[in-house]
């Protein structure tokens, strides 16, 4: 039970920490917020979000499997993330409106 609900974490840690890199260029937010630009204030706090959700999944991972397989799983999981964010992003959008939504009034 407990392997299940980390290797869920990981991977949703990534998924989040991917959707948030992406969300700090320009041309993803454009398609959530119809701005013609992410707000200069949201774009440090997205991607140090981001990079610090990429950097607890693999924290979560080596606590998961130990150093050797645990870099490993972390390596698939960011793979299977960002993967999971290119699909989002081409065919449900609306689904990271919410992200865009916690970030907007930094603008």
């Amino acid at each position: 039970m407990r392997d299940g609900v980390l290797l869920l974490a990981v991977l949703a840690a990534c998924y989040l920490g991917f959707a948030m890199l992406a969300l700090s260029q320009d041309r993803h937010w454009y398609h959530l917020d119809w701005r013609r630009h992410c707000p200069l204030r949201a774009i440090l706090p997205l991607r140090m979000a981001g990079y610090g959700l990429l950097f607890a999944a693999l924290v979560l991972a080596l606590v998961r499997d130990g150093p050797g397989f645990g870099a490993l799983l972390w390596a698939t999981m960011i793979s299977i993330g960002a993967l999971a964010v290119v699909c989002t992003l081409t065919w449900w959008p609306s689904w990271l409106r919410p992200l865009v939504r916690l970030f907007q009034h930094l603008d």
